[in-house]
């Protein structure tokens, strides 16, 4: 699990598709799939329920996505103070 899983992750959880979320960090579709999917296999758990092409999360990715949230948010505020 690296931060760009976990900024991937928070991405998907907010903007409610793989899709979407590829299209705003500039990534394709398959390659967001590909770092939700590790994520599940690293945690041993499903982090979204799949009905159709809309995700909802299941308690565990409500989990994650509150302490990802802050992880990421975390890593961006060090990287604006370390490159200012």
């Amino acid at each position: 699990m690296t931060i760009r899983h976990l900024t991937i992750f928070v991405a998907v959880a907010d903007l409610g598709s793989m899709s979407a979320a590829a299209a705003s960090l500039y990534l394709s579709q398959p390659t967001v799939s590909q770092a939700v999917r590790e994520l599940e296999q690293h945690y041993h758990c499903l982090l979204f329920e799949r009905l159709g092409k809309i995700l909802y999360l299941t308690d565990q990715g409500r989990l994650l996505l509150d302490k990802s949230q802050e992880v990421v948010m975390l890593f961006r505020e060090l990287e604006e103070i370390m490159w200012n």
